[in-house]
């Protein structure tokens, strides 16, 4: 009886090894999003940010860094390089939010494929709030490290940003036909006519938009020039991927 099963054993064999190679071949099929941590360096205490990363692991890593950062961001490129572990980076002026966010956000757009997650534990201010926001926008988790102490790492912290209907149709359609004109319209009343919208609606979408940072107006004569900035651009760019999270109904 033990001889029959053994012998009976040994035909499950195939079957089984039938099921593991099917099982490996499903998982190669549907493999899960590579996911991009983007992370802010400021002047001091970058290893925080290196500890997030340690700690999360990551298949691409964006850093947003400053002038002075470049001896801690050459560190961070030559660790993860003996990892196989590629990293970008963008340099931007450490407290101008609207370039800040543009960097950030074309970061996204560029990775559209990626599941994208945010570290600020370092960072301006104006860095760690541009990030936040494009954590909402991308409707990314946040993470950042608690320090309490100076010999001390604190715990990692999860935010999740609540997503956002950042522009509505009319001032989508603004952006778009401002895009369509070369970027910029010579008459602030001749933007609404070609948008289907009155004075006092053109005047109160286009006050949000400047406000945003997504246009510029200037006076040329009589006449109010209206120009659509970068950071308006790659906003646009970003409806095609995250509509959902950018765009209200």
């Amino acid at each position: 009886m033990a001889v029959g099963k053994v012998e009976s054993e040994m035909e499950t064999f195939p079957s089984i090894r039938n099921f593991i190679a099917r099982l490996f071949t499903s998982l190669d099929v549907v493999r899960l999003k590579k996911r991009l941590h983007i992370a802010t360096l400021g002047l001091y205490h970058n290893i925080l940010v290196e500890h997030v990363i340690t700690r999360r692991g990551a298949d691409k890593i964006a850093i947003i860094y400053t002038e002075g950062n470049e001896d801690d961001l050459d560190d961070i490129k030559r660790r993860h390089k003996t990892r196989r572990v590629p990293v970008i980076s963008r340099k931007v002026p450490p407290w101008d939010y609207h370039e800040i966010l543009s960097a950030i956000l074309e970061v996204v757009h560029e990775h559209e494929n990626y599941e994208i997650e945010f570290n600020i534990s370092c960072g301006t201010r104006v860095m760690t709030a541009a990030a936040y926001m494009a954590a909402m926008f991308a409707d990314a988790p946040v993470f950042f490290v608690m320090n309490p102490d100076k010999d001390e790492i604190g715990d990692i912290i999860t935010v999740q940003p609540v997503s956002v209907a950042m522009l509505s149709e009319p001032k989508r359609k603004i952006l778009q036909r401002l895009i369509e004109l070369g970027g910029k319209s010579k008459s602030q009343k001749a933007l609404g006519s070609r948008t289907d919208l009155g004075a006092s609606s053109i005047s109160k979408h286009l006050n949000s938009l400047e406000a945003a940072g997504y246009i510029l107006r200037y006076h040329d004569g009589r006449k109010t020039c209206v120009e659509i900035t970068n950071l308006g651009k790659i906003v646009l760019k970003l409806k095609t991927f995250r509509k959902e999270n950018i765009w209200s109904r």
